[in-house]
C-alpha cells in the first residue's frame, strides 16, 4: 500500500475492531500498517470481507496471508502435474531448465525425476506423500526467506560457497 491508501486502510481496521468489538491502539495499528504493506488497497479490502465472514474473532495478519496463500496451488495439485517438469530420455529423465526452484527443490529430495519416471503405479501414492512433505516445507522455508532475508540469509546462516564452477565449501558467512 502507498502511503495515500492509509486514510482508508485505517477505515477498514476501525470497521473490523467494531463488528468485532475490539480496540485499537496506535501500536497496532501501525504493526497492521507494517504487515500489510505489501498488499494492495482493494486486495486488502476484499481480504476483509472474506475473513471477516469466516472468523468470529478479530483478524490477525496472518488470517490475511492465509488467504493470499491459499490461492497457491496445494502441493498435490502441483503433484497431479508434475510430468510437465519432467524431460523423459532414453538416457535418463530430468527436471526441465525453468522448473520453479520450490518444484524442482521437491522432486529431487523425492528421489528425482527418475524415481518419479520410473515409479511403479501401485507405489506412486508413497511418492506423491513425499513429494508433497517436501514442497510443503520447501515453500514455507522459501516465503521465509523471501519475506525477511536479513534474518533467513543473516551472519550467522549456513550458506554455500561457490569455487570454480561448483559448490565446494559449507561454512557460516563471516562479518
Amino acid at each position: 500500500m502507498q502511503a495515500t491508501d492509509k486514510p482508508d486502510f485505517l477505515k477498514v481496521m476501525n470497521g473490523m475492531a467494531a463488528m468485532r468489538k475490539a480496540t485499537l491502539i496506535p501500536e497496532v495499528l501501525d504493526l497492521w500498517w507494517a504487515c500489510m504493506a505489501d498488499w494492495k488497497l482493494e486486495d486488502f479490502k476484499a481480504a476483509a470481507i472474506q475473513v471477516l465472514k469466516t472468523q468470529t474473532f478479530m483478524p490477525s495478519p496472518k488470517d490475511f496471508e492465509d488467504l493470499r496463500k491459499a490461492g497457491r496451488e496445494t502441493a498435490g495439485e502441483v503433484f497431479a502435474g508434475i510430468g510437465r517438469y519432467i524431460e523423459y530420455s532414453p538416457y535418463g529423465h530430468t527436471i526441465k531448465a525453468g522448473t520453479p526452484r520450490p518444484i524442482a527443490a521437491a522432486i529431487r529430495a523425492m528421489g528425482g525425476a527418475d524415481a518419479y519416471a520410473m515409479c511403479e503405479v501401485e507405489k506412486l501414492p508413497f511418492l506423491e506423500k513425499r513429494f508433497c512433505q517436501h514442497y510443503e516445507e520447501i515453500i514455507e522455508h522459501e516465503d521465509t526467506r523471501q519475506s525477511v532475508p536479513q534474518i533467513a540469509y543473516g551472519k550467522d546462516s549456513l550458506q554455500l560457497t561457490k569455487v570454480a564452477g561448483t559448490f565446494t565449501a559449507i561454512g557460516k558467512v563471516d562479518s
